[in-house]
């Protein structure tokens, strides 16, 4: 599944594709790591880094894989 991140401290997107099968934890690990490579000046990555899903406002459960969640390709995030 490919989904769009923004990384409010920049306002800039970033599109990463994770496999269904990925628990959410291991995702936001993933994504934040990636930030902190991409915006070191902006970003530092933390044990408790979270994905907020746009439509919502939620918080994603970490256990939850991504299919278990529903999301869909083009989704939208915002890391926290």
């Amino acid at each position: 599944m490919m989904f769009d991140v923004l990384l409010p401290s920049t306002g800039k997107h970033y599109d990463f594709w994770v496999p269904e099968s990925m628990q959410m934890q291991t995702v936001t690990q993933l994504v934040a790591e990636a930030m902190q490579v991409a915006e070191p000046d902006y970003y530092e990555a933390t044990p408790d880094a979270a994905l907020m899903y746009v439509p919502t406002g939620e918080i994603q459960d970490p256990s939850s894989t991504v299919a278990e969640i529903g999301f869909t390709d083009g989704d939208s995030f915002v890391l926290v």
